[in-house]
C-alpha cells in the first residue's frame, strides 16, 4: 500500500512535466486610408500597415513568430468601376512585396497565403487599389483595415 501512495503521485508528476509549451496568439490591428488619387489616367491608392516593435507585447520581440492569417476590410473608390484591389505581404524590413493577392473591393476576408512567411517587426501589410479612369481626383469612401494574427 505505500508504494501505491508514491507511485501515483511520482506518475502525475512525470506526465504534467512532459507536455509541450503551447504557442501564444497574438493579433495586430490597423486602421488606414488609401488616399486620395490624383491622376487623370487612373492611378493607385495604398493605405499601409506597418508592423512596429512597440506592437508586440513586452519581452516577445526576439520570440519566432508565424503567421496565422491577416483579416482585411476594404473600402472603395466611388464611380470608379475598374477598381482592382490587391492585399501585399512584406518580409521584416524588405521593400518589395513577397506577393501581392486579389481582393474584393470594399469587402472584407481572411488571406492565409502568407503564413509560410517569416513575420515580426518591419514587416508590412498594403492594400493597394488600382483605378483605371472614372471621375478625378478620387477619393476613398472609407478606411481600409487589417488585422494580422500570428503566434509565438
Amino acid at each position: 500500500m505505500k508504494f501505491m501512495k508514491l507511485a501515483i503521485p511520482a506518475a502525475l508528476l512525470m506526465i504534467a512535466s512532459s507536455g509541450t509549451a503551447l504557442a501564444v496568439n497574438g493579433s495586430i490591428a490597423k486602421t488606414a486610408s488609401p488616399g486620395v488619387v490624383v491622376v487623370t489616367t487612373g492611378g493607385v491608392g495604398t493605405a499601409y500597415f506597418n508592423v512596429l516593435s512597440a506592437n508586440f507585447p513586452s519581452g516577445t520581440l526576439s520570440k519566432t513568430k508565424t503567421l496565422q492569417g491577416i483579416d482585411w476590410t476594404t473600402t472603395s473608390y466611388p464611380n470608379n468601376p475598374g477598381e482592382t484591389v490587391e492585399l501585399c505581404y512584406y518580409r521584416p524590413y524588405t521593400a518589395n512585396p513577397v506577393a501581392c493577392h486579389p481582393i474584393g473591393r470594399n469587402s472584407s476576408g481572411t488571406d492565409t497565403g502568407f503564413n509560410t512567411q517569416s513575420f515580426g517587426a518591419g514587416s508590412q501589410v498594403t492594400i493597394r487599389h488600382s483605378m483605371n479612369g472614372g471621375p478625378q481626383p478620387a477619393s476613398p469612401a472609407g478606411k481600409d483595415s487589417v488585422t494580422i494574427r500570428y503566434s509565438y
